[in-house]
């Protein structure tokens, strides 16, 4: 008996929450075609009749095509494909020419969080002197959320003009933090390579701390070979830690100085097709460790990847990122464009570091409150991964 009472009043309260749906439906319902089949354009059509028929919010139709476009590129679920529109591809265009209007930050988009995390904050700009650090997570801007978005798109927002205001909210993770900066934009010459040459009990060893591969990192890279070989340098360290990745062709070009005729890197399509990146044994044939982290990302991979397959040097540090898939740029006649991964590359013994990463010979954790710090104020006492790497070279010298 009492089952047949809750099973009415269910029933009731069913039949009552279905007619008062019907009530604030039934407007459109009765003139919309049930049961048949819309193509992916008549839906479209079908959706922004009902929007602009019925809807009371402001809304802008141009703004509302623009996110259709990102949605349909976002609907694959790679963070590093996605739609440009005007802006966002000048800002892509520009990012790795050496000098931009910004607030001086590198990023990378985390995968798992789908948050843009911050790499590395440039010396003497404004980021650095708002108190930004690598590891703090972009999650708003100008009181945008910007959770899943794409990276370039949130840069593109980060950017302007010079002098003008940007308001970045900021979640701290090792804080469980959340709080806003305002920074005044500026123009910002990007620096990507660092070198140093320290003097060890076996000898002089040269330190060239690469941290992104851009337009100018090959010049900068090649004057630092240079003026460390006329010191007399007798072993090399390349650290790319916290180096998020950069452009194929210049990663290639450095590694062809740091590595014997061989595969430097292979790329493999959807069809299986296969693309042979190769050295030419015009290296330095000296001593080697290449240093790398968790932050150590796609181009910086490929590095170490030929390093260790071809025998050229040690990986010392940190598991890296894992991030090894290849994007290609497809511009649209209006100034727009499609950004999408095409293939995944593979070290020169076929390894694919995609979603797992690559493991160094000899592991040697850092805290993260140091691992910040890399490339600008860490002591050469506090940075205990520099120091093993040096006692590895030493040893193989």
């Amino acid at each position: 008996m009492e089952n047949k009472k809750v099973f009415f009043m269910g029933l009731f309260v069913g039949i009552s929450l279905v007619l008062v749906g019907m009530l604030g439906f039934n407007v459109y319902a009765r003139q919309s075609r049930w049961g048949g089949t819309l193509s992916p354009n008549e839906k479209v059509s079908e959706i922004f009749n009902i929007v602009t028929r019925f809807s009371i919010m402001e809304y802008d139709r141009s703004l509302m095509i623009e996110n259709m476009y990102r949605g349909l590129v976002a609907g694959i679920g790679d963070p590093y494909s996605q739609y440009f529109d005007v802006e966002a591809l000048q800002a892509f265009t520009t990012r790795t020419e050496g000098t931009f209007v910004g607030v001086g930050i590198r990023v990378i988009m985390d995968p798992v969080d789908r948050m843009l995390t911050i790499v590395q904050v440039f010396r003497d700009a404004p980021a650095r002197e708002a108190g930004l650090r690598p590891d703090d997570r972009i999650i708003g801007v100008d009181g945008v959320d910007v959770i899943g978005r794409a990276q370039d798109e949130i840069m593109a927002m980060i950017r302007g003009d010079e002098g003008t205001e940007v308001t970045i909210e900021i979640f701290r993770p090792d804080e469980n933090k959340r709080f806003e900066v305002t920074i005044i934009r500026a123009l910002v010459i990007v620096p990507t390579v660092y070198h140093d040459l320290i003097e060890t009990p076996v000898g002089r060893t040269g330190y060239i701390r690469i941290e992104a591969f851009e337009r100018p990192t090959l010049q900068q890279f090649d004057a630092a070979i240079r003026e460390l070989t006329a010191q007399d340098m007798c072993g090399l360290i390349i650290d790319v830690r916290n180096n998020p990745g950069g452009l194929m062709e210049v990663v290639t070009r450095i590694t062809n100085t740091l590595v014997p005729q061989g595969v430097i890197t292979f790329t493999e399509d959807v069809n299986g097709n296969r693309q042979y990146h190769r050295s030419n044994a015009t290296y330095l044939g000296l001593p080697l460790v290449v240093l790398m982290n968790g932050r150590s990302a796609s181009a910086s991979e490929v590095l170490a990847g030929a390093v260790l397959d071809l025998g050229a040097g040690t990986l010392v540090g940190e598991q890296t990122f894992g991030k090894g898939s290849v994007q290609n740029l497809y511009p649209l006649p209006d100034n727009t464009a499609v950004k999408l991964t095409i293939a995944k590359y593979f070290t020169p013994n076929g390894f694919s570091i995609h979603g797992v990463g690559l493991p160094p010979c000899f592991p040697v954790e850092m805290e993260e409150s140091l691992s910040r710090r890399i490339g600008d104020d860490l002591s050469m006492e506090e940075d205990v991964q520099l120091q093993i790497a040096l006692r590895v070279l030493d040893h193989k010298r």
